[in-house]
């Protein structure tokens, strides 16, 4: 059994400046929702599924990576139990008693004791999980000047960003303009198995693929290009403010490879 390590950013420091991903996401769906209550007067620690979370298997297969958020709890653990066959992979969690805590969200990475390889990875009830291949992520060759790849276990996260789909394949990576604690702006690339047909919008085209570019709020909202490639959708969203113009998301989008 392996037991996760965790980087997170608490909701303390959101108030103030939203947080980042690195193999991303933001858009990860089932957030926790902080409510202050009574824990009990027990800690209780029991183990759930990972289905709801965006999970990603790294490149070497020796790492599993969880997009999570949580609250009334301590920060979640990955366990994995690994046979020749197959690695079951589940999320221990902890409630001290008590009162709520603010909770944070991050990502939680657990490593394998040799790589992934051709076993399945299920979860406890031996069903298949649901996960990213990072040999399949595109990155950006361009990126405007002063943004960095977000710190490696924090997501970036844009109020008005669709989550990403967790009933298929689908991973976001995050650049931040700025360094902490001086951080301006958010660049979040996203990546779903999958094609679509992209929402309405101004008329763009990446790589010859059709693509549009939508604004649904013109005063401060985010700003999305969204085009599919016949096996993946891809998502390039900018925050605001300051945004990144249309030419320059269509430029990061252009520059994205293996």
């Amino acid at each position: 059994m392996t037991q996760s390590t965790v980087r997170q950013t608490s909701k303390r420091g959101r108030r103030n400046r939203l947080t980042a991903i690195a193999a991303i996401t933001v858009l990860g769906g089932g957030f926790a929702i902080n409510t202050w209550i009574n824990r009990g007067p027990e800690t209780k620690v029991y183990e759930g599924p990972v289905a709801g979370y965006p999970l990603l298997v790294s490149s070497d297969g020796r790492a599993l990576i969880l997009s999570i958020g949580w609250g009334c709890e301590k920060q979640p653990e990955l366990v994995v139990r690994e046979s020749a066959n197959a690695v079951k992979v589940s999320l221990r969690h902890t409630v001290p008693p008590g009162f709520c805590d603010p909770g944070g969200i991050g990502q939680i990475t657990t490593h394998l004791n040799k790589p992934l390889g051709t076993r399945a990875l299920n979860d406890a009830a031996g069903k298949p999980v649901i996960h990213f291949d990072e040999r399949n992520l595109l990155r950006p060759a361009f990126l405007p000047e002063n943004y960095y790849p977000a710190p490696a276990g924090k997501m970036v996260y844009l109020s008005g960003v669709a989550p990403l789909s967790t009933d298929t394949p689908a991973w976001a990576i995050g650049y931040t303009l700025g360094t902490e604690p001086d951080v301006h702006g958010y660049l979040i690339i996203s990546q779903t198995l999958g094609s679509s047909t992209p929402p309405d919008g101004r008329v763009a085209t990446v790589k010859g693929h059709p693509a549009t570019i939508t604004q649904p709020d013109p005063n401060g909202g985010p700003r999305s290009l969204t085009w599919s490639d016949g096996t993946y959708t891809f998502i390039v969203a900018t925050g605001a403010p300051p945004r990144l113009s249309d030419a320059e998301l269509i430029h990061v989008a252009e520059s994205l490879g293996g």
